[in-house]
């Protein structure tokens, strides 16, 4: 059995997806947080997450980016789409827009202060229309919690650790980050996240909450 180093900052953000998946296999994990930046040459792209696995003949496999480590995860839990390349497809665009939207938040926690407005104003408008996109995707999908078929896929859990995440923002976090995605603005959006909440995938995460 292989075991693994995820390194990331003590924020939730561009690892929840890789921790929650982590914790629902069972796998043995530890979670570093390098000191930075003075660690950050140390990384293979310079930047984190960064998953190390170690295997059972003691080879290291590593990889450095969210999305990637996110679906390298998902597909040994088998937990990846399996509809076709439409749906493939669909499944890397909604995922790839989850991402735009934590980097947007991510950007304005740290900018400077004379730069936040309008990272807001960005990030307002991202929000907006990633409600009004996904609440359609949703209710096409017969409003039944799941964003493919009937049963938790990746997709799924990433939107649970997003919405996880965008509700204990932190400093510095835009103002009413969080409203866009309520059960009153994003009903589909929290049907997904109530489905995952009380699934056995998510079990071991969402204790960790506690």
């Amino acid at each position: 059995m292989s075991t693994y180093v995820l390194r990331y900052f003590p924020i939730k953000a561009r690892a929840e997806v890789a921790r929650l998946l982590l914790l629902a296999s069972g796998d043995k994990f530890t979670n570093v947080i390098p000191e930075w930046p003075e660690e950050k040459d140390n990384q293979p792209l310079g930047q984190l997450p960064v998953l190390i696995e170690t295997l059972e003949d003691g080879t290291e496999f590593e990889l450095s980016d969210s999305i990637a480590i996110e679906k390298y995860l998902a597909r040994k839990s088998n937990l990846l789409v399996k509809s076709g390349p439409m749906d493939t497809a669909r499944e890397d665009q909604l995922s790839s827009q989850i991402k735009d939207v934590i980097d947007m938040h991510i950007a304005h926690m740290y900018a400077p202060e004379d730069s936040r407005e309008f990272i807001e104003a960005q990030y307002r408008s991202k929000a907006k229309a990633f409600v009004k996109y996904h609440e359609k995707i949703l209710a096409e999908n017969g409003s039944n919690g799941h964003y493919f078929g009937s049963k938790t896929t990746y997709m799924d859990i990433a939107l649970f650790a997003f919405i996880t995440g965008i509700r204990q923002p932190g400093e510095n976090a835009i103002d009413g980050c969080a409203d866009y995605f309520s059960k009153r603005n994003a009903p589909e959006i929290n049907k997904v996240y109530e489905t995952v909440q009380t699934s056995s995938i998510a079990a071991p995460y969402v204790a960790t909450l506690k």
